[in-house]
């Protein structure tokens, strides 16, 4: 059953200590007021920002020294008062008082510099304290101080991280030494880092439920996607009681971000939450403003893929919240609360699992980032369903596997694919997915090839001709450029080769050249790019991770037709232009089994600005066609929140109707 407010707003309030008058202008049963106006039902609320302020009456550290008042209790008690959950925020690893005050605490890099913001430096960036010092104490004293004070909904620690690989001041020498490791290698900083991070996570968790037994636990910054289960995320989900996704899409994050890591975070068996933020830009962005449009489609797509709503905003250092503010987030809130009956406890479906070709840091660009991204696109693009898997998911619960480009089939994970494959399963990979670890050879019998090595040719090209086969309908012959360097292989007996490859007269040298960029010779090559053997379709070419950095169509088509011959009866079939979304989830109905709510959406994020996508307008479709395979026999479909029944077919697997009207976005409810 869902714990999770759906209508939250994580309210910033990181006020320097030189400012006067901090909080003069607040009046709890307006604070209240205005965030129930908005149809707010929580409220991420301060104890402690990154300038190292409390806004309580400490005993333990510094209340901000303007501050006349207990401005987190009061905010408690009038949140309370109205039935507004109020979870406390309390910073961790950035902190410039504790930082100043105590340097030896500071987190210091392998090079020997001290983590973060240089002491003479206006940009931003706050001091990097760590969590294996005695700060980690101080921190606890202050967390036990607020339990101890104060009705606790939720407590959210945030920034929980080390520097990467790891900290090498003197106390994570020292721990280092005695845990056997060493701080030359990379590997083993790493490790000791992030046992020093669940160590004090493992502490913060059980303090808070010490006390509060119920409270929500959260720990940012800390969001991840990665192959292994004991590195990413799994390993450390006892410490929270549900997930965040941070993901300002104009404020760094981009469009992209949300949906990736909310694809994996579905599997994890806990609550999902999705932040984006009221700002134009990012956080602290007084004056910005976001479009009504854009915040209307963060919040609708948290809702189709299974999370509840939170909303960034920072209090103004007086201590009263903007109305206008509150009158953009109330607009998208009222929407939001009457979708959340038939969001609430709504599971989303999948069809297809992707594996995962490396980790992907919530932070940093990677060739494994991309590569999961043009999956994403291309799949989103196409309307399936699914998510990402590490190594230890359920592989059966997939009808199809994905693995893109760069997934190696070491063991026990080539013998898991194995298995699922002789139990019916089906396979699609490409390039140097499925070798072994030492990328010498494909890991299964089942791929029907032999890995030959790098293709000697960049660009090469699909080389499509006439007739038309499974994986080539649709698109006219031609040979088609693909710009990335691929793989080349020996196809085995019984493996059909389904697309050759061209190449093209020469690779481009200083005298190797051909007009402005490439040629191809008018032949194929003798190479396939693209075979068949069974249940496993290879691509030899790196197409997702190229889809991502060119968004070639035919890439996208290619493996469309790839997708359907080995899955021909998708969950879902939506008549949507490629822009548009469509997800699938199903909702507990008791005694009557369970409902299906399909979210349709569409909205345009343009680069209309050098810096971020905008997103303005709605452009409403009408007459859109929903095929839905719902595996039971419908006796209503209906459009939510309206409650307006469609007309509909039940044809074979799949129920049919028409919807009017999508404008944004619209559920379809299939009960």
């Amino acid at each position: 059953m869902s714990i999770l407010p759906f209508r939250q707003v994580h309210l910033d309030f990181h006020t320097s200590p030189l400012i006067r008058d901090v909080a003069a202008d607040f009046d709890p049963d307006e604070f209240a007021r205005t965030l129930k106006g908005a149809a707010v039902n929580s409220v991420t609320i301060f104890a402690r920002c990154h300038h190292g302020m409390c806004y309580y009456p400490t005993q333990v550290g510094l209340t901000h020294p303007s501050l006349k008042r207990d401005l987190l209790g009061e905010m408690i008690e009038a949140c309370h008062r109205h039935g507004i959950q109020a979870p406390i925020y309390m910073t961790v690893v950035w902190d410039e008082h504790a930082g100043t005050e105590h340097p030896e605490w500071r987190q210091v890099s392998r090079d020997g510099r001290l983590v973060g913001r240089p002491p003479l430096s206006g940009e931003w960036g706050w001091q990097w304290l760590c969590m294996n010092t005695p700060y980690a104490d101080y921190v606890a004293a202050l967390t036990e101080e607020v339990c101890r004070r104060y009705p606790v909904d939720g407590m959210f620690f945030d920034i929980v991280m080390t520097t990467y690989p790891g900290c090498v001041c003197t106390h994570c020498l020292r721990s280092m030494r005695k845990m056997g490791l060493d701080p030359t290698v990379d590997a083993e900083l790493r490790q000791h880092a992030l046992t020093v991070e669940r160590r004090f996570m493992g502490r913060m968790t059980a303090l808070v439920h010490s006390f509060h037994p119920t409270a929500r636990v959260f720990y940012n910054s800390r969001l991840r996607l990665d192959p292994d289960p004991t590195a990413g995320m799994r390993g450390e989900a006892q410490h929270f009681t549900h997930w965040e996704i941070e993901s300002l899409p104009s404020g760094g994050w981009g469009y992209n971000h949300f949906p990736l890591f909310a694809r994996y975070y579905q599997t994890l068996g806990k609550e999902l939450l999705g932040m984006t933020g009221r700002f134009h830009l990012s956080w602290a962005d007084f004056g910005g403003m976001k479009n009504p449009a854009a915040l209307e489609y963060e919040c609708f797509r948290q809702l189709a893929l299974g999370a509840a709503c939170s909303i960034g905003d920072q209090l103004h250092p007086r201590g009263r919240l903007d109305p206008a503010v509150y009158d953009l987030i109330g607009s998208v809130y009222r929407q939001i609360e009457a979708c959340q009956p038939w969001c609430v406890d709504a599971t989303p479906q999948a069809e297809i699992g992707v594996l995962m070709p490396g980790a992907v840091d919530h932070h940093f660009a990677s060739d494994a980032r991309d590569i999961l991204e043009g999956t994403m696109r291309l799949l989103t693009e196409c309307g399936y369903q699914f998510q990402l898997l590490d190594n230890a998911a359920e592989l059966t619960a997939y009808q199809l596997l994905i693995a893109p480009d760069a997934v190696a089939f070491g063991e026990p994970l080539a013998s898991r694919i194995g298995e699922y494959l002789a139990h019916g399963g089906a396979l699609l990979l490409s390039h140097r997915a499925g070798l072994r670890a030492d990328g010498t050879a494909f890991a299964l019998e089942e791929i029907g090839l032999d890995y030959v090595g790098p293709a000697p040719y960049a660009p090469s090209y699909f080389h499509v001709t006439a007739p038309a086969n499974a994986i080539t309908q649709g698109i006219a012959p031609t040979d088609y450029v693909m710009y990335e360097a691929g793989s080349r292989v020996k196809p085995r007996p019984g493996t059909e080769l389904l697309v050759e490859e061209a190449i093209p007269y020469f690779n481009r040298t200083w005298e190797h050249f051909c007009s402005h960029q490439h040629t191809p010779v008018d032949r194929p090559s003798g190479y396939p790019l693209v075979t068949r053997h069974g249940r496993v379709i290879y691509f030899a070419v790196p197409v997702f991770h190229a889809y991502q950095v060119y968004g070639n169509r035919v890439y996208r088509e290619l493996v469309r037709n790839a997708i359907a011959s080995l899955l021909p009866e998708p969950l879902v079939r939506a008549g949507l232009p490629s822009a548009g979304e469509v997800t699938l989830l199903a909702q507990p109905r008791g005694p009557q089994g369970k409902r299906l709510v399909c979210h349709l959406l569409y909205y345009t994020p343009q680069r209309r600005a050098s810096r971020i996508d905008i997103v303005e307008d709605v452009v409403p479709l009408y007459r859109v066609s929903l095929a839905v395979r719902a595996g039971f026999t419908a006796r209503r479909v209906y459009l939510a929140p309206q409650e307006e029944d469609l007309p509909f077919r039940q044809e074979g697997a799949y129920v049919t109707c028409e919807v009017p009207e999508v404008r944004g976005h619209q559920m379809v409810v299939i009960e």
